[in-house]
């Protein structure tokens, strides 16, 4: 197995060992060929277990037509979610980004753990929950499309939802258990985790530009707060 275009590259290496996100790398014969401590942390399983059994073998079975990292699939997977199962049995949601590295015929595939939010959405009635889900999604693309804007509030969000800012707090509220600013401050919090993955930006002072921070010490605490880790390390 060739890693020649991941081996020595500084940015990976301490992502690869210091990120809370699912981080790996299978073969198209469908096995991992490496797996960071958050993939065995969290499923329980032996980093053993992880490379000797097929990819497969660990997603639920009613997900494993539709999972990420398969050969077959577009080389660029994203928006991609599917279940997995722990060694104790426990459904486990990851949000998968992956792609096709051609030149190595392996796959690299970073993923989120959804678990809360889906619990949190599955437990929701059932008639709602697409609908919640896209309004959702809907919301996270406005925070995006406008991430440079350091003056974005609650009241372009609102205008470009179409609702009044009281019943954007209570269906954010009800749908995800969080203020709307606690979830604007989330989808900023990963903007900077995903400008930080392109290795383009050095400073903690671009990236806090970049996600739409004000301040970059204000920044730089939130994130090692959240992601339980030294922004430094990333950089």
């Amino acid at each position: 197995m060739n890693l020649s275009r991941l081996q020595g590259n500084h940015y990976f290496e301490n992502i690869f060992k210091f990120s809370h996100d699912f981080i790996c790398i299978a073969s198209q014969d469908g096995y991992f060929k490496e797996v960071n401590q958050t993939v065995m942390q969290t499923l329980g399983y032996s980093y053993e277990e992880l490379l000797n059994r097929p990819i497969e073998s660990f997603i639920h079975s009613e997900d494993q037509p539709s999972a990420p990292l398969y050969p077959e699939q577009s080389p660029s997977l994203l928006n991609s979610e599917s279940r997995y199962l722990t060694k104790t049995g426990e459904v486990v949601w990851v949000y998968w980004t992956s792609t096709l590295l051609e030149n190595e015929q392996l796959v690299l595939g970073i993923g989120k753990n959804t678990t809360l939010k889906n619990q949190t959405l599955h437990n929701a009635t059932p008639a709602h929950t697409a609908a919640d889900q896209q309004w959702l999604n809907k919301f996270e693309s406005t925070v995006r499309k406008h991430n440079r804007n350091l003056d974005l509030n609650l009241n372009s969000i609102c205008a470009e939802l179409a609702i009044c800012e009281r019943q954007l707090f209570r269906r954010t509220k009800a749908i995800l258990g969080v203020t709307p600013n606690q979830y604007v401050r989330k989808i900023r919090l990963q903007l900077a985790m995903d400008a930080i993955k392109t290795g383009k930006y050095r400073t903690i002072a671009e990236i806090s530009h970049v996600a739409g921070f004000k301040t970059p010490s204000y920044f730089k605490r939130l994130f090692e707060d959240n992601y339980n880790l030294e922004l430094e390390h990333l950089l």
